[in-house]
């Protein structure tokens, strides 16, 4: 009986660390969905990636589309403008808010020129043995318009 109790315990504890610290570490993308108003749920543009969290409250996050492959460098400007829309990459510090259940991506530098100096807010949920995150975007409303899974990378 003490066996299975201290198991219950061991097993609860990545869940009770604080969610800034139970973030740290690599996970890559599992799911990415985009979410209509009417709740039916399309792929994102992205399905293979990879988001990273370290200690000192720094992340970054690379995202592409597999298709983005090419046994040369493009040659053309149309070339090129179709291969970086496949792919978006960010980085800066991180904060995380546990009463709202958000982690807010502060970015210092993307392959988004626009994202430079915005705050990127998604709203998280990790799996009590700290394996999968889930990370959202939200509208005004409040209502979820699309959906990132990530499993921890091993």
């Amino acid at each position: 009986m003490m066996m299975l109790i201290l198991t219950f315990v061991i097993a609860l504890l990545p869940a009770t660390q604080p969610v800034a610290q139970r973030l740290v570490g690599s996970w890559e993308l599992v799911n990415y969905e985009i979410i209509a108003a009417d709740g039916s749920r399309r792929p994102g543009a992205y399905d293979r990636g990879q988001i990273s969290y370290d200690a000192s409250g720094r992340m970054s996050a690379h995202l592409m589309n597999s298709a983005n492959k090419a046994d040369q460098t493009p040659q053309t400007d149309d070339a090129r403008a179709t291969a970086y829309r496949r792919y978006l990459g960010y980085y800066g510090p991180f904060v995380v808010d546990e009463s709202k259940g958000i982690v807010t991506h502060i970015v210092d530098g993307s392959s988004n020129p626009s994202w430079v100096g915005s705050r990127q807010v998604r709203y998280y949920e990790l799996s009590p043995d700290n394996a999968q995150l889930t990370l959202s975007l939200r509208d005004t409303n409040g209502r979820t318009t699309q959906s990132l899974v990530w499993k921890r990378s091993k």
